[in-house]
């Protein structure tokens, strides 16, 4: 099965960002990002042992902590996402690195080595699932609308991923 570790940001940001993507479906023709709460990836694994991985992120919710994300632009993985993108800096860095030595004493690397430190890209996808020209309609109405912002990290969830269900929460934690 896989799973993945993220992070979410605080109510007022998560709203705002709730608020780009509600803007961004119609112009993309797609919905998929209006059912997912926003959030950075910082750890994807697969494991058959559902216990053991929600008991490692549950150690995990004690050893990272609050921090803040500067959001400074947007970007693509062409040709499904368009995503804002934090800068990369040592709270990132740092959680990215303990989350995936945590999850890693019972798991695999998951996600094609896609979220292990130094071979990721931290984003925050707001539209996803859609053809090209979604894609170019997307990536210019956030070009518009899209304005740099500081968000506090207060959570931490532990997510299951499934190809008829794929964003399952099965954990959230308050980080210290």
């Amino acid at each position: 099965m896989d799973y993945a570790i993220v992070l979410y940001m605080n109510d007022e940001k998560t709203a705002m960002v709730n608020g780009i993507i509600r803007e961004l479906a119609p112009e993309c023709g797609s919905d998929y990002c209006l059912g997912i709460v926003p959030h950075i990836t910082i750890s994807a694994i697969i494991s058959d042992d559902e216990e053991a991985v929600k008991e490692e992120a549950r150690k995990l919710s004690k050893r990272l902590t609050r921090g803040e994300i500067k959001i400074a632009s947007i970007g693509v993985f062409n040709p499904l996402v368009v995503f804002l993108a934090p800068i990369v800096d040592s709270y990132l860095i740092e959680s990215c690195q303990i989350a995936n030595d945590t999850m890693l004493k019972v798991s695999e690397i998951g996600n094609q080595g896609r979220y292990i430190p130094y071979s990721w890209v931290p984003h925050m996808a707001v539209a996803m699932k859609m053809e090209k020209e979604g894609l170019y309609k997307a990536f210019k109405k956030l070009s518009e609308i899209f304005s740099p912002f500081c968000a506090g990290i207060d959570k931490m969830a532990l997510t299951k991923w499934e190809e008829d269900n794929p964003y399952q929460e099965l954990a959230v934690y308050d980080l210290k």
